[in-house]
Formats: C-alpha cells, structure tokens, sequence
C-alpha cells in the first residue's frame, strides 16, 4: 500500500501537488511510520496518535475509532483522506490487471439482459459461454474486484486492494 502524505499550510489546509510518499505493507504500519516521523509522536501509542490527530483535523470529540487495531487504522487513514491530508496512490506494479476483453464481456453479458450483473457466480458462467474464458478464468478468482467494479466502477487492484490476501481491505479514498 502506498499513500502521499500531503503537506499542509499554517493553517492546517492540504497543499495540493505536495508531500511525501509512504509504502509499506498495510495500514496499520502506515500508521507506524507516520507516528514514527517526529520525537513528538513516536513515542505514543497508535491508537492514542491517530485519536489526537483526528480530534486535531476534526475539532474536539470524534467519532471512536474501532478496538481491532487494524480496522482503527485503516479508519483512520480513510478519514485522512476524506480531509485530503493523504492520498491512496496505486502500487508501482499492477496486480492482477483484468483481462484485455474484460469491459467487452461484461458489456456482452449485461446487454443479454440473461441475468442480474450482480450475480457473480453466473456472470462468470455466461462470460465462459459468450466466448470469453480468459475473463470468466479472471472473474473466477476476483470476486472482491468485480464487486467493486460493478458497485463503484473502480478498477481492479487484486486482492484485498492493498495486494495481500488478508481478509479485511484497507481502505481505498
């Protein structure tokens, strides 16, 4: 996972085009490495760190982050980003890109009216059937990114959107 860390002015106002890159493995050491950046912070615990930069961003009391360590990070960074304070940049290699006939297929598939295009399971089948078995073998081990294709037009990243195979994604802007 990679983020930009943006700069701010005095006031605390992201500065567009500015900052520094962050990559590490998944949220919760973005996290670290952030807290890491200055004497002030590295001593802190995570969870008190990210509490007193949202109460700082956010004014006063916020919303509590969640108990499991690594959903209060990924929380955390998905509020920074809705402030622009960070930004989630892709990965320098492209994981599991779709296939090349990916949007063609699906295209294939919905205008057949044959079934709803949430329905993973016969969307692949009906991809496999219209001639198109290098995206049905696609669609057959990316649930995740079709799902988030077809409820937010995204493009795939692979698997949990951060490349790792664990089971809760961080999050994605």
């Amino acid at each position: 996972m990679k983020i930009l860390i943006r700069s701010t002015t005095l006031d605390g106002e992201p500065i567009p085009g500015s900052g520094e890159t962050i990559q590490a493995a998944d949220c919760l050491e973005v996290v670290e490495l952030m807290r890491g950046q200055t004497p002030f912070t590295a001593s802190r615990a995570p969870r008190d760190y990210m509490t007193e930069v949202l109460s700082g961003i956010e004014g006063g009391p916020t919303q509590p982050l969640p108990e499991d360590a690594a959903a209060a990070a990924a929380e955390f960074l998905t509020r920074l980003a809705r402030h622009g304070l960070i930004e989630f940049l892709p990965d320098d290699k492209a994981s599991d890109p779709w296939p090349e006939r990916f949007l063609e297929a699906l295209e294939t598939v919905r205008l057949s009216g044959r079934t709803n295009m949430l329905d993973h399971p016969e969307v692949t089948r009906l991809t496999a059937e219209m001639g198109y078995p290098e995206v049905a073998e696609w669609l057959a081990d990316h649930r995740r990114e079709y799902a988030a294709f077809v409820l937010e037009g995204t493009r795939p990243l692979g698997k949990n959107f951060g490349g790792k195979e664990d089971p809760a994604p961080c999050a994605d802007k």
